[in-house]
């Protein structure tokens, strides 16, 4: 049975929901998976740390001195209210076993991209007796750069690194921002890989990431100018010069850029919480600008397909069943908070 250890670091971290689809993945696979993956969930963490020095350094300790207060309960994080809160979400996801019919995919037909970007290093194909699972959010994407670490999906080449690994014996690094954007495109109904045109507004990690990813699975990309611009790249010759766009991504701020092309489908890598009834939460899901929680879903059955888990790809949830399962899970918390 392999025991793993979860954190996601960065600041802030205290609105993250990452910890939950942890644990609602994990759920998933244990009763669902054929091949019955020996996997259990021994910690979630929020990490707070401005350098990847102190981030590391938990993977190491498996301790937090100062547990933060998570936005969802009020409460610790790790602590008995909150492990007993998740628990209770649990309870309720574990019955949800089919999608929300507003959240199936648009077009089930078009090709998918193929991830990982690069793979010339082989992943184990097995989850070891313990495991350290890390994912990095601001500031911490493009700060690290040790050769101690086995670069995957060329995330070093981007400088910019969200998703960690360790197998027991060494850690594996990757990116899945990039890759998630990419797998909303194709679930709202874009053929990325036929050359679809993205929108960028601002730079960082998680813009070049986006580049990167939507570049090498051979859509185009129209830069628009920000507080922040992207540099020259791997997406460089793929940089286009349009009036038009199929989707857009705003990583500056909340507000449109002024000239958007309202034709084209917005989405925000930003989320914050919901209030209302599953109903009314689905609702603000699929109408308007795109909620950062399908970047979120989609990067994160990435980094189970890409790095924890390449093993158990095959039974993994889809995006709309992982996305019904969260709000059910969110519904839960929010009527306890």
């Amino acid at each position: 049975m392999a025991e793993v250890y979860y954190g996601i670091a960065g600041n802030p971290v205290s609105h993250s929901i990452s910890p939950l689809l942890v644990s609602i993945v994990a759920q998933h696979l244990k009763q669902n998976s054929r091949s019955k993956p020996q996997l259990e969930i021994k910690s979630l963490n929020l990490i707070e740390a401005n350098s990847i020095q102190d981030a590391l350094a938990w993977g190491y300790a498996k301790t937090i001195p100062n547990p933060v207060n998570w936005d969802y309960t009020g409460a610790p994080f790790g602590k008995f209210r909150n492990r007993a809160l998740i628990q209770k979400a649990l309870e309720t996801t574990g019955k949800v076993v089919l999608e929300d019919q507003d959240l199936t995919m648009i077009d089930s037909s078009i090709k998918v991209a193929s991830f990982p970007l690069s793979s010339k290093v082989k992943l184990p194909t097995k989850a070891f007796r313990e495991e350290i699972w890390l994912n990095l959010t601001t500031p911490l994407k493009h700060q690290l750069t040790s050769q101690a670490v086995v670069d995957f999906n060329e995330s070093s080449l981007i400088e910019s690194v969200n998703v960690l690994r360790w197998d027991g014996h060494g850690w594996w690094s990757s990116n899945v921002d990039g890759c998630g954007v990419v797998r909303c495109a194709e679930f709202f109904g874009l053929d990325v890989t036929s050359g679809a045109i993205l929108a960028i507004v601002g730079g960082g990690g998680a813009a070049r990431s986006t580049a990167h990813a939507w570049a090498k699975s051979g859509g185009k990309i129209k830069i628009i100018s920000g507080r922040r611009t992207i540099d020259d790249g791997p997406w460089s010759e793929s940089i286009i010069e349009s009036d038009s766009y199929d989707m857009m991504i705003n990583f500056d701020s909340e507000e449109l850029p002024k000239n958007f092309d309202d034709s084209a489908i917005i989405i925000s890598p930003r989320y914050e919480l919901m209030e209302g009834t599953i109903e009314q939460r689905i609702q603000k899901l699929v109408n308007g600008t795109l909620d950062g929680r399908w970047m979120l879903v989609a990067q994160h059955l990435e980094c189970w397909r890409q790095l924890w888990t390449p093993h158990c790809i095959d039974d993994l949830p889809s995006m709309a069943l992982l996305m019904t399962k969260l709000i059910h899970a969110e519904n839960v918390l929010a009527s306890y908070a």
